[in-house]
């Protein structure tokens, strides 16, 4: 599966978790049901098995959490998209806070942009310097 077709399904499983979740649910039903197939057909009784195959299977809903997070995680590191979100946003306000500095600031509202492209470009900068992985000396 290429990185964009399963990107595509990351984003649906966020969007529509209600119809994954069920189709999850029904797979691993699916897998019970043919365990439980296996274990009658190991001489068990159908009760029996179907019991052997509940507990071999585990915490059903413990499964169905796991694989449904699975179902919706990315395919790559998102680390990567986000900094690069975060160099696009700076660029903007950084654009955005120079255009403002050419125009007159005459008026509260031009100013008022100004301070805040300048809050922006803050922000980023402080998130950034947050998320940044501590330099260690040899």
């Amino acid at each position: 599966m290429s990185r964009i077709r399963a990107t595509i399904n990351s984003i649906r499983a966020h969007l529509h978790h209600d119809e994954i979740a069920r189709e999850v649910e029904t797979e691993l039903r699916f897998h019970i049901e043919m365990r439980t197939r296996a274990n009658i057909e190991g001489g068990m009784t159908p009760d029996v098995a179907q019991r052997a195959a509940v507990q071999s299977f585990g915490d059903f809903d413990n499964v169905k959490t796991e694989c449904c997070e699975i179902r919706r995680s990315f395919p790559f590191n998102t680390s990567l998209l986000r900094m690069g979100l975060h160099i696009a946003i700076a660029a903007l306000a950084g654009a955005a806070a120079l255009w403002t500095v050419n125009t007159p600031h005459h008026s509260l509202p031009s100013l008022l942009s100004q301070l805040g492209f300048v809050a922006v470009l803050t922000c980023l900068f402080v998130i950034a310097r947050r998320n940044q992985k501590p330099h260690v000396n040899n």
